[in-house]
């Protein structure tokens, strides 16, 4: 008897053994999706050959990420950089409902003042490890977003130089720290909390982006954003890349993990055209009730 149930006691441990260790061993899939520079452009245009897909077009491929495993991303510089307050109202309600989780933050998103950035910032999450307004940090500690057991370390940093050409009155409300040694920071502080993956967002030129890239090879990827440069570098799995122009484009990290160690990366972007892809209603829609909005203030003799 007790030959018996020992005969059949071991392959079925040795069934478990098996499935238990294909199991520690299955891959998990992170996508990362990445969007900058839309510019303000709610809807597109062919633009004298310049085209400009606009969040009306984009907004339907967003709609169709699976967030379960997914993680959508801003790089900076959505918001249009004049001042047109009712405008960033209805860009930050959009990313909102779009499923953005972080917003790292772009100079233009100040461009309708400060001010008004902190009454649209309780509506969104935006993230900049460098940045003071006021005296008050906009983000002190880096993001970890967690999705599957595997931990996705996120910080951003933007370089003073963007806000170059803005005026004196709002650059005297800003304390900016050097961007690289913020993201060095932010960088050991991730690391202590034993995060699988680490990614910088990188507001500022591209030229800058590299250096920190190169200098700091405990960052897995660097975004950046800002210059409007399209590129994109893979050196092992390591991965810099920039989006673009005008919101014409959206990224996808695609991220391989075994036993919480990455395994595999991979970078894409999705160009969108203006003239052939479809656009999304609920967007089509805000921008009417912008429009229309925009007439009431100007009869009412409001800016």
């Amino acid at each position: 008897m007790a030959k018996f149930l020992f005969s059949k006691l071991v392959p079925a441990v040795a069934a478990l053994f098996i499935l238990s260790a294909a199991l520690v061993s299955a891959d998990t899939v992170v996508n990362i999706y990445y969007t900058a520079s839309l510019n303000g452009n709610l809807i597109g245009c062919d633009c004298s050959g310049v085209p400009k897909a606009g969040l009306s077009t984009t907004a339907v491929y967003i709609r169709g990420i699976d967030h379960k495993n997914s993680i959508l991303l801003e790089l900076g510089d959505f918001n249009d950089a004049r001042t047109d307050e009712l405008l960033a109202d209805k860009l930050v309600g959009l990313f909102k409902e779009l499923g953005y989780e972080i917003a790292a933050l772009g100079d233009q998103e100040l461009g309708s003042g400060i001010d008004y950035f902190k009454k649209i910032s309780r509506k969104l999450d935006f993230i900049c490890n460098n940045l003071e307004i006021d005296g008050r940090a906009v983000s002190r500690e880096p993001v970890i977003i967690e999705k599957d057991g595997i931990k996705i370390g996120i910080a951003a940093v933007i370089d003073p130089a963007v806000f170059f050409f803005y005026p004196d009155e709002l650059k005297k409300r800003l304390n900016i720290t050097d961007p690289a040694k913020a993201a060095g920071d932010a960088l050991s502080r991730l690391r202590e909390k034993g995060t699988n993956f680490n990614l910088l967002l990188y507001h500022g030129n591209l030229e800058s982006a590299q250096a920190v890239y190169s200098s700091q090879a405990g960052w897995d990827s660097v975004l950046s954003a800002h210059d409007q440069v399209v590129f994109s570098q893979q050196d092992g799995s390591r991965v810099l890349a920039s989006p673009g122009e005008e919101g014409n484009r959206v990224g996808l990290l695609q991220l391989t993990f075994r036993s919480r160690r990455l395994s595999g990366i991979s970078n894409s972007m999705r160009y969108f055209e203006y003239e052939k892809d479809p656009e999304d209603p609920e967007v089509l829609q805000v921008f009417e009730d912008y429009k229309n909005e925009l007439v009431r203030k100007l009869k009412n003799g409001k800016n």
